[in-house]
């Protein structure tokens, strides 16, 4: 059925402004960092979690690398090196949440991947510590469905028991380089963890997800991007819904939509950032312009760009994002906005040539209230953090 598409993104626009989770950090002028390499030789470097492993409070990181058969995660604040878990071929994504309560997140993680549907295996399993979380923790398979990609625990129902959701990359018809079929979109709710479909509505390749709170709850929803744009996923009165959000790149497919998205605040607006189009060389904000979301490109010159978050570094209320470069020249940049009105951004570099950003994340990993940012490379095989030093 269709509805008229500039109430759905006014009214999408209106879950995520009240929803959006603040990430703040005091003010503190011009920005600095320091880059602190926490380990190199991970082959294929794909993605960065933050997560507390082992109860102590302190934000551990978890990295993922699709070149290597094991997953490591790192104990902070020595970042000394632990392994979750070994044999695991061609892994390419994860979520974490602490699904029982005992403190200890259970880790969702898609391997045996590959982007050629008649070649990947698509298996997902969960991790569960054994109580010694620097040991090998016990995994369980749950599924198995095709190019599964995109992993990550959303609250559906506003209750705190967040369903594992997975978004695989492409459909099973789909071929280079136009990727023509429809993508199943699943979850799994915990105990069962049995499959649940969400929507077979998205197309060509789905790249991107990103999970928000909406309706100023604690229900959650989740965004993915792909050749037809981002579009809104949210469950209530027992069903999933569908909306598009923004159509992306307005190139001919498959040069059109998509591939990753961020959410952020300027003050009291809020915006949305993507990366345009799949693999691509935009960088594009939007902002809400008479009730319709209004595309800025502001950088036109990255090479396959790969990530993209967001955080309120400096403490001005206006959040900052950062954009990871596989290729090119393998490195990561920071773009602030000088003037919201006049939708123009500053764009500096956060490491110049020694991070093929695949993936990133913004905490505060050394507690002292600054958010940091942590990022995994690629071709550059190595994971970093960049103490975020403020105005020093």
């Amino acid at each position: 059925m269709r509805t008229n598409v500039s109430y759905f993104i006014a009214l999408v626009a209106a879950w995520l402004a009240w929803g959006l989770p603040a990430i703040t950090a005091p003010r503190l002028g011009a920005l600095s960092f320091t880059a602190h390499t926490i380990d190199t030789g991970l082959t294929g470097g794909y993605q960065a979690v933050v997560t507390d492993m082992n109860r102590d409070g302190k934000p551990d990181i978890i990295a993922l690398a699709t070149g290597l058969k094991e997953l490591r995660w790192y104990e902070n604040p020595t970042w000394t090196r632990h392994v979750l878990a070994t044999g695991l071929n061609r892994p390419v994504n994860l979520a974490a949440h602490d699904v029982d309560g005992d403190g200890y997140p259970e880790i969702g993680v898609a391997y045996e991947f590959s982007s050629v549907y008649a070649n990947s295996l698509g298996i997902v399993s969960v991790l569960s510590s054994q109580g010694d979380p620097t040991r090998p923790w016990a995994i369980k398979e749950i599924d198995r469905l095709p190019t599964s990609h995109r992993l990550r625990f959303v609250d559906i129902e506003g209750n705190g028991k967040r369903a594992l959701v997975n978004f695989p990359l492409i459909g099973a018809k789909a071929l280079a380089p136009d990727y023509r079929d429809r993508v199943p979109l699943v979850m799994y709710r915990p105990g069962s963890w049995t499959r649940e479909p969400i929507s077979n509505d998205d197309e060509g390749v789905v790249h991107g997800i990103l999970t928000t709170p909406w309706n100023s709850g604690r229900r959650e929803l989740a965004l993915s991007a792909s050749f037809l744009g981002v579009h809104a996923h949210r469950f209530e009165k027992n069903r999933w819904t569908r909306t598009q959000i923004l159509k992306g790149d307005p190139g001919a497919w498959p040069k059109s939509g998509a591939s990753d998205v961020t959410l952020g605040r300027l003050g009291r607006d809020t915006f949305l950032a993507t990366i345009e189009p799949w693999h691509g060389h935009n960088v594009a904000v939007y902002r809400r312009d008479r009730g319709m979301w209004a595309r800025h490109v502001i950088d036109n010159a990255i090479t396959d760009g790969h990530t993209i978050v967001s955080g309120d570094l400096d403490g001005d209320g206006h959040d900052e994002i950062i954009v990871g470069e596989r290729q090119g020249k393998r490195s990561a940049y920071l773009y602030r906005s000088t003037s919201p009105k006049d939708n123009t951004w500053s764009k500096d570099v956060l490491d110049a040539g020694d991070m093929a950003g695949a993936g990133c994340a913004v905490a505060d990993l050394n507690g002292d209230t600054r958010l940091d940012v942590v990022c995994i490379g690629t071709a550059t095989a190595n994971l970093k953090w960049y103490e975020n030093r403020g105005g020093q």
